[in-house]
């Protein structure tokens, strides 16, 4: 009897090697999502180990357990040595070993050194971090950035029901404010005895208003720039703006397309798009899209889609393109992406400027050519 073979993986690793910050990314949960989501993106796993303190350890003994981590633990001495136990693992597993893929477990910048050295051996190297918990521009230092968002669990019901108010008792002598807390915790009573009523709800603010309150948070949003979204939104729940428990992607879709996520798998970025830019963007577009000519893409461009075809339905993170670009043969090693995508303007647009971390494909032939900016609605621009 003959068991089937499991087919083998397409697009993923050879001989990865897996390097968690237990320190930094701490979350049993999101650790298990973590190694789950490696185990399918490699054909063997050579180095599976967690570096941290003793009790940072203990708290995801069981995800270890699971995965087949092998825990390493603090030297005793007066200074966490963390980084520089797993940097020295993670230089000789590259250095001794046919490993192509590093995954570094954590958002600390310390491993930035460590992400530069291992891309310049010709290793493919991955970041996995809390979303509250990465350094700034994580992009540049590595080929793929995976963000986490752990969402709290909701109160049970008991604990968020709403006492009723007590009927109105009259008392023979005025309590004293003790009594009162005692009696009631933080609510007033009036003079007279009487218990208050329950205080009307408060007004929701409109799109508008919630959008000038981002807006205000952050003012730097205000130049049209991307920026990142795990600060931006951290920001905003220190201000109390957006929840804690709020999901990004959902709130931000009912400012009536005032902002701009991307990318829209797995949005990493975020820009203000105002209403003299949406304005002008539509009309370039416009432009462009009726000045091209209706004859096909060039060669290239098509050799390009047929290796990417994501890329026509929105935008995708160059330093996902860029590998399977130059394992194509279509991008030499030493070719910058910038200079590639430049000469098709007409077809490819990068994002941001200066440093662009996104590809967008452009239909030139299509008269009303669909651009990766929100539809406005009325009530975002106060009209109505």
């Amino acid at each position: 009897m003959t068991l089937p073979q499991e087919p083998r993986k397409v697009g993923t690793a050879r001989n990865m090697a897996v390097f968690i910050d237990a320190d930094n990314l701490n979350d049993a949960t999101a650790l298990d999502h973590v190694l789950t989501d490696l185990r399918h993106r490699a054909e063997r796993v050579l180095y599976k180990r967690a570096y941290g303190r003793v009790d940072s350890l203990r708290g995801i003994e069981s995800v270890l357990w699971r995965h087949g981590v092998r825990p390493v633990s603090n030297m005793i001495v007066n200074k966490v040595t963390t980084d520089s136990a797993l940097v020295i693992d993670a230089v000789e597993a590259v250095c001794t070993q046919d490993i192509d893929t590093v995954a570094i477990c954590s958002g600390d910048a310390d491993f930035v050194p460590l992400a530069t050295w291992v891309r310049e051996r010709g290793c493919h190297v991955l970041c996995f971090s809390l979303s509250h918990k990465i350094f700034a521009n994580p992009e540049s230092f590595y080929d793929e950035v995976v963000l986490l968002e752990v969402v709290e669990k909701p109160q049970s019901p008991a604990a968020s029901t709403i006492a009723e108010p007590e009927l109105p008792q009259a008392i023979d002598s005025e309590p004293s404010s003790r009594d009162v807390e005692e009696a009631l915790g933080s609510e007033i009573r009036p003079a007279g005895g009487f218990a208050a009523g329950p205080k009307p709800l408060a007004p929701q603010p409109s799109t508008k208003e919630l959008v000038e309150q981002v807006l205000r948070a952050l003012p730097s949003l205000r130049n049209g720039q991307s920026q990142h979204l795990s600060q931006v939104v951290s920001t905003l729940r220190q201000r109390g703006v957006l929840g804690k428990t709020t999901k990004t992607s959902v709130w931000f879709a009912q400012l009536g397309g005032c902002f701009q996520l991307q990318p829209s798998q797995k949005p990493n970025q975020i820009a203000y798009i105002s209403d003299a830019q949406a304005k002008k963007l539509a009309k370039a577009t416009r432009d462009a899209a009726s000045a091209s000519s209706a004859m096909p893409p060039p060669e290239m461009v098509q050799r390009v889609l047929t290796v990417l075809p994501d890329l026509r339905r929105g935008p995708q993170m160059l330093s996902q393109v860029v590998p399977l670009l130059r394992q194509k043969m279509i991008l030499g090693k030493t070719t910058k992406s910038t200079t590639f995508f430049g000469q098709f303007p007409s077809h490819f647009k990068l994002a941001p400027q200066g440093q662009p971390t996104q590809v967008t494909y452009v239909e030139p032939s299509a008269p009303n050519v669909a651009t990766n900016i929100p539809l406005r609605r009325d009530s975002a621009n106060g009209t109505g």
